[in-house]
């Protein structure tokens, strides 16, 4: 029993972040082609559920991390499907609320993770790159809450209210400062939050990519002295 925990323990490290990058491909690159095809409004919820899920089993290394995990992402996850059906406009706010707080916890629990590591590995790498992705969502899960509060705040031409789609589309495309001007923040919260993200997004690139250097460095001075 033990060996047996040892292995299932030493698979975890080894592949914490696979299920959610995985998750994350499925959403921007399968999501897309699929929705053409199946003609499904509730592909979205499917792949951002299975993001939540697979974010949930990457941050849950210890029982603390894992704890609270489910404590905010479970009441987005439950959240957000009662409101698929019910349409109860306050269970999208607890969606939204919940939701960009587990986004939080896991994308510092990510980047502790990666602060804390001695090797660059490919887990490591994939770690970095579901940060990435977990900011974006975090911020779409902020701006879908103010629009909620507030309708109005962003504009997309003449399509009228924006749904959660256009917001990770939003979030994205100012996490990257891609800036197509498509879609733009309105009241002076969406536009500080906007800036507040377009800034954390390349901070975060600098800062990983520094530190997956460093420790690159240190593991081949390593092997040098060995």
């Amino acid at each position: 029993m033990p060996e047996r925990t040892h292995l299932l323990h030493g698979r975890f490290k080894t592949r914490r972040f696979l299920f959610l990058l995985i998750a994350f491909m499925l959403l921007f690159v399968l999501h897309p082609l699929t929705e053409e095809f199946t003609r499904l409004t509730f592909l979205l919820d499917i792949f951002l559920s299975v993001v939540l899920l697979s974010a949930i089993y990457a941050v849950g290394e210890r029982r603390k991390a894992l704890i609270f995990a489910l404590v905010t992402a479970l009441p987005a996850f439950f959240g957000h499907w009662i409101h698929f059906f019910l349409k109860l406009p306050f269970l999208q706010v607890i969606n939204v609320a919940f939701g960009a707080v587990f986004f939080a916890f896991a994308t510092i629990t990510i980047i502790t993770h990666l602060f804390k590591q001695k090797r660059v590995t490919a887990d490591l790498i994939r770690g970095a790159i579901c940060g990435y992705f977990l900011i974006g969502l975090m911020w779409a899960a902020i701006f879908s809450l103010i629009e909620t509060l507030q309708p109005g705040s962003f504009t997309c031409g003449e399509t009228g209210r924006l749904d959660l789609d256009d917001l990770i589309y939003f979030s994205f495309v100012t996490l990257t400062t891609t800036g197509y001007g498509d879609i733009a923040p309105l009241t002076d919260p969406a536009r500080s939050l906007a800036i507040l993200e377009a800034v954390m997004g390349q901070m975060y690139l600098a800062v990983n990519i520094a530190t997956l250097v460093a420790i690159r460095i240190s593991q081949s001075s390593d092997r040098n002295a060995e």
